[in-house]
């Protein structure tokens, strides 16, 4: 029924609004969360992170908390407990340094929100 709707999964549309928020605390649309309080900016290294992923395997390898594909990207933050482990914050960090340059650097929400869905 999904499919036939084009409706995204549940799991992926709330990947998606996790995404877009977090690209409102970024460009600083959200006056509750200043982005300077909660987030530290990757230093910019000639050196890219990037972890060797198969096809049908899932693996919880560290590196993948550090692979970045953009200019702005965030450093994640340390958590010790498995309820920190899947808060927002950490989360969606993770997910937004796996974005390519061009999503991140969409100037309105509008049309980043269009590409996150085209992405995911």
């Amino acid at each position: 029924m999904l499919e036939g709707m084009k409706i995204p999964p549940l799991q992926d549309r709330g990947k998606a609004n996790r995404l877009i928020f977090f690209y409102k605390v970024v460009e600083g649309l959200v006056p509750a969360l200043p982005s300077s309080d909660y987030l530290t900016p990757v230093r910019t290294s000639k050196r890219k992170v990037t972890p060797k992923s198969f096809q049908n395997y899932n693996s919880d390898n560290i590196i993948k908390k550090y692979s970045t594909n953009n200019s702005k990207c965030f450093v994640p933050i340390q958590c010790k407990t498995s309820q920190f482990n899947n808060s927002f914050f950490l989360k969606t960090i993770i997910q937004w340094n796996k974005l390519k340059d061009s999503v991140v650097c969409a100037k309105t929400v509008d049309s980043f929100r269009s590409t996150v869905l085209q992405w995911i």
